[in-house]
């Protein structure tokens, strides 16, 4: 190997490593907030379970402040906003999130499910 192309190879040596520890972060980063998204999915279809089950038993008659305290307990954090309309009653459930790496923003996550009332 002629002395120039030797002295050319070992000068790049350790740029793969240096490239490396400047690229590791943002790396990180992305993981970390795709994580944190994956599990703020996990945690909104566990709301819309919550929505569906609170919905359907204040549609077969349960009590409201029943079905906000199995909310509750399920999600302590949660809100819950009952709406009544003409054949069907509504339950809103939400509560704020954040994702690791964006931040102090909190983010909304909210579902809306609705069932039938019995006997109509």
């Amino acid at each position: 190997m002629p002395k120039s192309r030797r002295n050319s190879f070992f000068a790049d040596q350790g740029s793969v490593t240096a490239e490396l520890a400047l690229a590791l972060p943002s790396v990180a980063l992305v993981i970390a907030v795709t994580l944190g998204a994956f599990s703020l999915q996990i945690e909104r279809m566990k709301l819309v379970d919550l929505a569906a089950t609170g919905s359907r038993a204040l549609a077969r008659g349960e009590q409201p402040h029943e079905v906000e305290l199995m909310v509750r307990q399920a999600r302590p954090d949660a809100i819950t906003v009952i709406e009544n309309q003409e054949n069907q009653v509504c339950l809103s459930v939400s509560f704020m999130a954040r994702i690791p790496g964006l931040g102090s923003e909190l983010l909304e996550v909210s579902e809306r499910q609705c069932s039938r009332k019995m006997g109509l």
